[in-house]
């Protein structure tokens, strides 16, 4: 029988907006069982959400007995954090962002595990939001342990540092689609383990952002932005702007018209964009941008579906009448 937890939180739906936090390009553990129903791994635990219009319930699974669940998840969804506050304070400082808020109440950064977050985001260089998904479970899969199985479905925790630095394991990643990727996360693995593993990404909490960035450029495969996300997501620095092709875009198109003509982002552009963002939102600046990236995501996705729709019934259309 699993050993499980349940409880129940009362928040409103405004104030937590499940989907996009969960869905986002934040994390890649979660998967929507049903509308507003999530399944997700936290801790080495695997975890139900299932969020109503006033409230957040949640069942814990895989319970060592040690465990304080309640914190766990809000920690994890910065759940004590006023983000009516901080929506109403980034919205005075920015018009675009009020307009943009009002859509998307509810975004809020996730708290996540450094070494997590590390390998995760090695796998999102040139990558989709799906496809890194699928990477990180078959990660997960591979190298971590065994949880528990829940509705036919097995789920895994993220794999210790150690377990990847195994001889094969690049071989074995490479085999199962990871591309150029396998080699960065053998070869980070071995570097991290060298350092002290978990606790040296841990003590880079306490360093300044510019140390904690520093120091993660060291590894293989990681690159400015991979290192400002991890900056942000994990080790506590929330005025941290990843700029990837959507942020960009972004500041072109509303903060930037200089920027109207340029295509690419190189260091003196991501650097631009970065500071620009900082100096609007100030010290919470990467959770505000956050908001921001989750919009425009949302809003493609939506231009794109309607985009198949309407193309969909032209092409049924265009076939009946080559069979007449």
């Amino acid at each position: 029988m699993l050993n499980k937890v349940a409880g129940k939180i009362l928040i409103k739906e405004t104030e937590l907006n499940l989907k996009m936090m969960l869905a986002g390009g934040q994390s890649f553990r979660w998967t929507e069982l049903v509308p507003n129903s999530w399944s997700g791994v936290i801790c080495n635990l695997l975890w139900i959400l299932k969020q109503s219009p006033d409230s957040l319930e949640y069942e814990a699974i895989g319970l060592d007995g040690s465990d304080d669940v309640e914190r766990t998840i809000r920690k994890y969804l910065r759940l004590d954090e006023d983000i009516k506050s901080l929506y109403a304070h980034w919205s005075k400082r920015d018009s675009h962002f009020e307009k943009v808020s009002s859509k998307f109440p509810g975004i809020r950064l996730l708290c996540q595990d450094p070494v997590e977050n590390l390998f995760s985001f090695i796998c999102s260089s040139n990558n989709n939001i799906t496809r890194i998904s699928s990477m990180v479970e078959k990660l997960c899969s591979l190298y971590g342990n065994e949880i528990c199985i829940y509705e036919g479905k097995t789920y895994y925790g993220f794999p210790q540092v150690k377990s990847l630095t195994q001889p094969g394991v690049e071989a074995e990643l490479r085999k199962a689609g990871f591309g150029y990727r396998a080699k960065y996360i053998y070869e980070s693995a071995k570097q991290l383990d060298a350092l002290g593993g978990e606790r040296f990404l841990e003590d880079l909490k306490a360093k300044s952002y510019t140390e904690s960035k520093l120091e993660l450029l060291k590894f293989t495969g990681i690159g400015p932005k991979v290192a400002d996300c991890i900056c942000l997501m994990s080790l506590g620095h929330l005025g941290t702007i990843p700029v990837d092709t959507h942020v960009f875009q972004i500041a072109r198109e509303h903060y930037m018209p200089s920027l109207k003509l340029t295509k690419n982002v190189n260091d003196k552009i991501y650097k631009m964009v970065g500071d620009l963002f900082k100096e609007i939102y100030g010290e919470s600046a990467g959770w505000a941008h956050l908001v921001l990236f989750c919009s425009d995501l949302r809003e493609n996705r939506v231009k794109e579906g309607t985009k198949r729709k309407k193309e969909m019934p032209q092409n049924k259309n265009k076939n009946r009448k080559k069979a007449k």
